[in-house]
């Protein structure tokens, strides 16, 4: 039997893009990678940190160079996460649009 029953799904599409204050991913060259993080806060809060995915489901780069990048999930705590968009070298990204699903107990 499983510990998370009941349990609670959420999920969202977060877009992460150069309007927000603090966005680095444009910066080129850098020798080390550009890191961009962005709290999300859940709309209800789970009992303990749930189990959180998160996928890049948009993305606009730059078309001089190769398009790199990664997104995860950090800090995951009941009320909300991190997502943490990184790239390096020579990309430039203009947006990412996160999709994230979080699943926990109730």
């Amino acid at each position: 039997m499983s510990d998370l029953v009941p349990f609670t799904l959420l999920s969202a599409v977060t877009v992460l893009d150069s309007n927000l204050d603090g966005w680095t991913l444009l910066d080129v060259p850098a020798q080390a990678p550009r890191i961009f993080d962005f709290t999300v806060a859940f709309e209800r809060s789970f009992s303990v940190a749930p189990l959180v995915h998160v996928a890049i489901a948009g993305l606009d780069v730059g078309n001089h160079d190769a398009a790199r990048l990664k997104v995860h999930a950090l800090d995951i705590h009941p009320g909300g996460f991190t997502i943490r968009a990184e790239t390096w070298l020579n990309t430039q990204v203009w947006r990412v649009d996160v999709s994230w699903l979080a699943i926990g107990s109730a």
